[in-house]
């Protein structure tokens, strides 16, 4: 791995070090934020808390910067903690102009967005930031059509750090996992943890959080920000790291508001979303991640690493799950080896960048068929 990339376990002061383009662009500090008595207002909703890291540390500045980008042309209102909609209706809610941009995760349907589920294969990505960048890569051709046939556009791809499990028993190999009920996303998740003998529960973060509270799991998989802004880690003793899996969290864009922006806020937009990404998969799954760590330990949760030996053992168990999906998307029609080769070939170009380096190329040069610039 690239060692100017952001690691499983770096500190919150490697973190600051390697992310000083994305913290800088999110500096608005001296710049004009006001709005045109007529600007356009896009409206965020979401599951995650207002106080939440990634609220307070990285949309919130975002939207400043927008504004600054757009000369008050464009403000935005965040709706947050489930305030406007269930999280799990965020189709509908962009769809009846209910809100302008919100979370449509493929994680959360496979069956929906069943190409995206290559996003969540074991052992591919090396960091948050490689996997949002090659996941926005790849859209236009491979994932684009899952989502705009729900009849929305792409706000923004982000891939979240290693999903870690959170337990009130140890869990350091396959056997304290063989039987055990394991909150996970639904899609990509569920099959990995079955190969490994468990039995996964397909939760949104809320949801899994109240089953771990009630003891109706006996683990959750998830990232170390999500676990310590929803308060999973609370109820753990234990945090298990493998580092088999990170999720795709997309946020999707209505029609409603793409269309209310002329052909030149059309191309502003596009460079803020590409630049929003990255600056998620740093912030709020990087240094945040960073952050919460300190807060595990400081709540006494241990930490464990899964052995190089043992981690063997995962990975034979796991070998067939690329190959049995291929297999599935393949039979419904889906060009399934030639976008797995892709993801491969697309992980090794930007496993070369640095997180500063993937920042800068998203904001200076965008990709620009992810939502349609005419």
């Amino acid at each position: 791995m690239n060692s100017l990339q952001i690691s499983a376990n770096d500190s919150v002061e490697s973190v600051i070090a390697k992310t000083s383009s994305a913290r800088a662009w999110l500096n608005t500090d001296g710049e004009d934020v006001s709005l045109k008595s007529d600007a356009i207002i896009l409206r965020i909703s979401a599951h995650i808390p207002g106080d939440s890291p990634a609220v307070k540390d990285v949309f919130e500045p975002a939207f400043k910067r927008l504004t600054v980008m757009t000369k008050g042309a464009i403000g935005v209102e965040g709706f947050w903690g489930g305030s406007l909609h269930k999280e799990r209706d965020g189709i509908d809610a962009l769809v009846n102009n209910l809100t302008d941009m919100c979370p449509v995760y493929s994680a959360w349907d496979a069956n929906a967005f069943p190409a995206a589920q290559s996003l969540s294969l074991p052992f591919i990505f090396p960091s948050a930031e490689v996997a949002t960048a090659v996941s926005e890569a790849l859209y236009h051709e491979y994932f684009k059509k899952d989502f705009e046939v729900n009849k929305i556009l792409m706000g923004r791809l982000v891939a979240t750090s290693e999903y870690n499990l959170f337990s009130r028993e140890p869990i350091t190999c396959l056997r304290d996992l063989s039987g055990k009920k394991i909150a996970c996303s639904d899609g990509m998740e569920l099959d990995i943890y079955k190969a490994l003998g468990a039995i996964p529960v397909g939760c949104s973060t809320p949801e899994a959080k109240k089953r771990f509270g009630n003891h109706e799991v006996a683990a959750v998989s998830i990232s170390d920000s999500a676990a310590y802004t929803a308060g999973i880690y609370k109820d753990a003793l234990y945090r298990t790291s493998a580092n088999l899996v990170r999720v795709n969290l997309e946020y999707g864009l209505s029609h409603h508001f793409w269309n209310k922006l002329s052909p030149e806020l059309k191309v502003i937009f596009n460079q803020w979303l590409r630049a929003l990404a990255q600056a998620g998969a740093q912030l709020f799954y990087g240094l945040a991640g960073a952050e919460a760590r300190v807060g595990f330990q400081k709540a006494g949760i241990q930490f464990i690493d899964i052995s190089a030996d043992e981690l063997k053992h995962w990975q034979a168990k796991l070998t067939g799950v690329e190959k049995q999906f291929s297999q599935k998307i393949q039979a419904l029609g889906y060009p399934a080896k030639e976008m797995i080769q892709a993801i491969h070939d697309s992980t090794k170009h930007y496993s070369d960048y640095s997180a500063d380096h993937l920042f800068d190329e998203a904001l200076n040069h965008p990709f620009t068929n992810i939502t349609p610039l005419n």
